[in-house]
């Protein structure tokens, strides 16, 4: 995937497709930073990176934080010595109700880590791909962004939001050479589908509930490892010239790249 020599920021980078990314990335000859606000979950991480036969640098971090941020991409820089991949993986869920109900405090925390958060973390790292010479950037997006689904308003706000941003900074990135895309993975087997199911139908409702246990139950959920291949393909130099996008396996399939 032409990624050797490489260096990669993987914000959420603790678990789910941030660490299959990191994995797969480092198997790639990729050196890459992981952030993530659980330092645990980090050192798992780094672990599995290390048996891929790579090093990750470990950044305990939350992207809502921007002095945290701005630390994080300074070490990545300083201890890596450039940066020319981000790979925006750190989301929550949020709170799980009406939008007319929610709590305010909720509400802000989940666009300060799914939508500023990132931007943050953008705001920090495009100066050095610029100096670099270019970059990729990949924005971990969701179908909620346009689909309609009560309870998860913030989180589906937050998301669309997210998809207009993308596109507005893959135009304003485009004479710096810096590619920056969204990719929705669909439903995958990670912790934040274990949480939406916790909630159980007390909170969602029986038939939205059931919905979300029929996913697991019936092996409807994407490994991790699986997107990841898809993230390795939009941050290499088989995507070149593709910018702007938002979509996931299906839709980059038109441009080469297919998911079984």
């Amino acid at each position: 995937m032409d990624l050797k020599g490489k260096v990669a920021l993987i914000t959420g980078g603790g678990r789910g497709l941030g660490r299959a990314t990191a994995a797969a990335m480092a198997r790639e000859g990729t050196s890459v930073a992981i952030l993530s606000r659980t330092g645990s979950e980090l050192e798992e991480t780094a672990s599995i990176v290390e048996k891929a036969g790579g090093k990750a640098l470990v950044l305990p971090a939350d992207v809502a934080d921007e002095r945290a941020v701005r630390k994080a991409v300074s070490r990545t820089v300083s201890e890596l010595g450039a940066l020319h991949l981000l790979v925006n993986c750190a989301a929550i869920v949020g709170p799980a109700a009406p939008v007319h109900e929610v709590d305010p405090d909720e509400w802000e925390r989940t666009l300060a880590i799914n939508l500023n958060g990132i931007r943050q973390v953008c705001q920090e790292a495009v100066p050095h791909m610029i100096e670099a010479g270019g970059g990729r950037i990949v924005n971990v997006t969701s179908g909620l962004a346009d689909f309609v689904m009560p309870l998860f308003g913030a989180y589906s706000v937050s998301k669309a939001a997210l998809n207009h941003m993308t596109r507005i900074m893959a135009e304003e990135l485009r004479g710096f050479e810096i590619q920056v895309n969204g990719l929705d993975p669909g439903v995958m087997d990670t912790a934040m589908q274990e949480e939406i199911r916790s909630m159980g139908p007390e909170v969602l409702g029986k038939a939205l509930h059931d919905q979300f246990v029929s996913f697991k139950e019936t092996g409807s959920l994407r490994p991790p490892e699986e997107v990841a291949r898809l993230v390795l393909f939009l941050t290499s130099d088989s995507s070149v010239g593709i910018t702007g996008e938002i979509g996931g396996p299906a839709e980059y399939r038109d441009y080469g790249f297919g998911l079984s």
